[in-house]
């Protein structure tokens, strides 16, 4: 029987791939995605048919999957992270009802780069936080900022994603901005690079820093908040307990 998988491959490594996806992966004929996603999952996928799209076109890579599912095929459609925090779950859905197609279908969550991201450095979402897209290819810059003042006067714990591309280098700058009034210039901030893929790089740095360092689409920022401190080699979001010392 014909199914359309929604597949998470995580942020790289194969094992933080879930067994779930694992396994709808070696249940479908063809698997569609991103090349570079492919890639990242070349070892797991050797005997299946692939098909890739470039950058841009998901809305063609969604009609795809859906056409070979009622083609009678097993298909997974897969993203990095979770395939639902800023992935093609809801397109995938939204077409579907578009077209008025029933099809089976299952969501498979994954590791997504908050998580992974948040794992390299620490512990520093075990309070409130968010994550804001920089990217104002789907939403208007406007709304990206007001979105970035709404976090940084909830002080919230903020994750950073799609920081700077080689077309939008400012925006990360008017982000931090509106950080700016409320974050102590020595607050705590992780920056990460290819988590959990080849040429991964991560530090801790002062919010401060920031405004001095580039970046690019690979790169996840992790702003902190009041309750965020540096120990030792972590960064850490307090959550209150109370540390008593042990004789």
């Amino acid at each position: 029987m014909s199914k359309l998988y929604l597949v998470s491959i995580g942020p790289g490594d194969l094992d933080l791939i879930v067994p779930r996806a694992q396994s709808a992966l070696q249940s479908s004929a063809t698997i569609i995605g991103h090349q570079l996603y492919l890639d990242l999952i070349a070892q797991l996928i050797k005997d299946k048919e692939t098909i890739s799209t470039p950058l841009g076109q998901e809305l063609e890579r969604v009609d795809l999957a859906i056409k070979h599912v009622l083609q009678g095929k097993s298909v997974s459609l897969i993203s990095s992270g979770d395939i639902g925090v800023y992935g093609l779950a809801g397109l995938a859905l939204e077409r579907l009802n578009q077209q008025k197609h029933e099809i089976d279908v299952e969501i498979i969550p994954g590791v997504t780069s908050a998580t992974a991201c948040g794992s390299l450095l620490g512990a520093p979402l075990t309070l409130d936080f968010l994550t804001l897209s920089l990217s104002d290819i789907l939403v208007p810059r406007d709304q990206i900022l007001k979105r970035a003042q709404a976090a940084a006067v909830g002080d919230f714990v903020s994750v950073l994603y799609n920081v700077q591309s080689a077309q939008r280098k400012g925006l990360i700058y008017e982000v931090l901005e509106k950080f700016r009034p409320y974050r102590p210039p020595e607050t705590p901030c992780g920056v990460v690079a290819n988590a959990y893929r080849e040429k991964q790089n991560f530090q801790i740095v002062n919010f401060e820093d920031l405004f001095d360092m580039n970046f690019n689409m690979l790169t996840t920022l992790i702003v902190g908040n009041e309750s965020t401190i540096k120990t030792g080699q972590f960064m850490v979001a307090k959550r209150g307990y109370s540390l008593t010392n042990e004789s």
